[in-house]
């Protein structure tokens, strides 16, 4: 994540209304969301099991599946605090055809450092977690699988951004941490 362009963001970007780069989203996000579609057929486990899992390594802040450096993941992102380095942000690396933890490492980057950080502070606020909520948007969504999961702020208010594929059709599900 840290040396390319998530895929699941390029989609995210491309789906809202405006665009700093219209042109360049456009052709970006119908090859990814080919190449992410395609890929999400051999993942078994759910987004929202994946948030779970990566529970094990600190509170999960946001999920997503990707292909990062040509290699097709599910990572989370998630904090820890810890007694005597404060906090820590971690990016987990979920195998999805066994449903374990194959990696785990500290957060370095300063952009995903920015990232995980305004996550914290969205997640601070909610009420549920991040994979609760995916699982009721998944379930309102019949047919439909998560790729990624995201909260912010939105008027002080904990909310996540799901965004969903079935076949071809992808969509973004805002729903409410509280």
């Amino acid at each position: 994540m840290r040396q390319s362009i998530g895929i699941a963001a390029i989609i995210v970007s491309s789906l809202l209304p405006t665009s700093a780069s219209p042109a360049l989203a456009e052709t970006s996000s119908v090859e990814g969301r080919e190449s992410l579609t395609r890929a999400m057929q051999r993942a078994w486990l759910p987004l929202e099991s994946g948030l779970t899992l990566g529970g094990r390594e600190g509170t999960p802040l946001s999920g997503k599946y990707e292909i990062d450096d040509g290699a097709f993941q599910l990572s989370v992102y998630t904090s820890k605090n810890g007694s005597l380095s404060g906090e820590t942000f971690m990016e987990v690396i979920v195998d999805y055809s066994a449903g374990i933890v194959v990696k785990a490492e500290p957060i370095t980057d300063d952009r995903d450092l920015a990232a995980a950080r305004a996550q914290k502070e969205a997640m601070d606020r909610a009420k549920r977690t991040l994979a609760e909520v995916t699982a009721a948007v998944v379930k309102a969504n019949a047919g439909y699988r998560a790729v990624s999961a995201t909260p912010r702020l939105d008027n002080g208010q904990a909310v996540a951004e799901v965004t969903l594929v079935r076949g071809d059709d992808w969509k973004v599900v805002n729903e409410r941490l509280d």
